[in-house]
């Protein structure tokens, strides 16, 4: 071999030496920037570039950029005009900084040194970008949203309307509402979850009660009253007439609801506040208990059917009354008869009854008609039949030439009810709702022995 090609050969060995000594020493100096203990170049977590940071510098980075960006410390809950402000620490609400910049810092550390160095260079190309994850209290979350939902649940109540002294008087309704709080977690998790963190409206379930302010509004006038008297010496029978009154007034009708007298009343027994008064048991006063109901139910029934509404239900006493004319009385017994009416006209209506001095009044209350109509009452007798002779007793306690009249004898009748409907004072219809017949009553006289015997002795009817 020739000293040239000595030299030549040399001198190429030296220079491939070289060359991979250049290469070794790259090598090792992209080894150790791309695999060295930094976050690798072209990771960013969030909206944080995160390259070459240490874990430690990444964390305090990313948390900094998440306080700027996310400016806030509570989560506002709304329902209609109310609010309920969360502080996000009650919660535990926070990000998890570290959780992703450890998932950053492992990122390209796997594998041999060769794997290591492609996948460094391939994210310092290519970049990459993670996220931060949320953490919450779930069961904290639960807890508030349980308080909040004893806030806000109510159930229904309807609207009431209350008439007195000649005035009208509203309370407006309550809606059930019921907060479910499996959905509102879920809800409130979402909002959490996007970092939204604008009010967040609840989701409450509603529901108007039957009766609300719109539908009874209306209700402004009277729209036909009917008054009895009564003895206020019968102690008794007056607080029994009051009771009842108490019991139906105030009552609202809506339209196409019907009433119940006996329903409205309850059992008419001492526990229910009724008291011993005498009531009719065929054809006589007897002692009973809720004596004095019946008027109320007569006197209810002339003001329904001057209002012109429908009696569904009615029946009339086996005898003449004093306090009401035949034909317009209705009598109830807690067995088996009792006094309805519906509520036909198509509004609202609303009972007043209240006891006044000696008077018991009953109005029916609603919107005030504009087709000039009203209702009159008529009765026309169409037969009277007169009693059995006068019964005479003998009484042995009572005083020579003493007598007392236990009862007066009656004479039956037999009447039709007409209800007549004008129009701006004209006559329009007359209508027969009823013909009743009441037995004649035969009268009852007490006597003393001396009295009895002159009876005896002129052989008149005794007893």
């Amino acid at each position: 071999m020739t000293v040239s090609r000595r030299k030549s050969l040399k001198w190429f060995v030296y220079a491939a030496v070289m060359v991979i000594a250049a290469v070794t020493a790259a090598f090792l100096i992209l080894s150790y920037k791309y695999t060295g203990d930094t976050i690798r170049k072209g990771i960013s977590i969030e909206q944080t570039d995160v390259s070459w940071l240490t874990s430690e510098a990444a964390k305090n980075r990313v948390t900094e950029e998440l306080k700027r960006y996310y400016d806030t410390d509570k989560l506002t809950l709304t329902y209609k005009e109310s609010k309920w402000d969360i502080r996000l620490s009650d919660i535990d609400y926070s990000f998890k900084v570290d959780d992703a910049v450890e998932k950053a810092f492992y990122i390209g550390r796997e594998g041999n040194i060769f794997r290591k160095l492609f996948d460094s260079l391939s994210l310092s190309r290519n970049g990459l970008k993670l996220e931060v994850e949320e953490s919450f209290d779930r069961d904290k979350l639960r807890d508030i949203l349980e308080k909040i939902k004893k806030e806000c649940d109510s159930t229904a109540e309807n609207a009431v309307v209350t008439y007195s002294g000649g005035k009208f008087e509203f309370t407006r309704e309550v809606p059930f509402r019921e907060l479910d709080v499996d959905t509102n977690l879920k809800l409130v998790e979402n909002y959490l979850k996007k970092r939204d963190f604008r009010d967040i409206e609840l989701i409450v379930d509603e529901k108007e009660p039957k009766v609300t302010y719109d539908k009874i509004k209306d209700i402004n006038t009277v729209l036909s009253s009917f008054s009895t008297t009564f003895n206020r010496n019968d102690v008794n029978r007056t607080d029994n007439i009051r009771l009842a009154c108490s019991r139906i007034n105030n009552i609202l009708l809506m339209p196409g609801e019907e009433f119940s007298m006996n329903r409205e009343l309850g059992p008419r027994t001492l526990a229910n506040g009724y008291k011993q008064a005498p009531i009719i048991f065929k054809n006589e006063l007897v002692p009973g208990t809720g004596g004095g109901v019946c008027q109320v139910s007569s006197t209810l029934f002339n003001s329904v059917l001057l209002a012109g509404l429908k009696v569904t239900e009615r029946e009339h006493h086996s005898m003449p009354l004093t306090y009401i004319s035949p034909g317009r009385d209705a009598t109830i017994t807690e067995s088996s008869i009792d006094f309805k009416f519906k509520n036909d006209s198509g509004y609202p209506i609303l009972i007043n009854a209240y006891v006044k001095g000696n008077k018991l009044h009953v109005s029916i209350l609603g919107k005030k008609r504009e087709d000039g109509i009203e209702f009159r009452l008529k009765t026309r007798t169409i037969g009277t039949y007169k009693p059995k002779p006068e019964k005479i007793v003998l009484d042995k306690t009572l005083e020579p030439n003493q007598r007392i009249v236990e009862r007066k004898p009656i004479n039956g009748i037999r009447v039709i009810l007409y209800r007549e409907t004008y129009k701006n004072g004209v006559l329009q219809r007359r209508e027969k709702l009823y013909e009743d017949y009441y037995k004649p009553v035969q009268g009852i006289t007490r006597v003393s022995s001396d009295i009895w015997y002159q009876y005896i002795s002129q052989e008149m009817p005794v007893d």
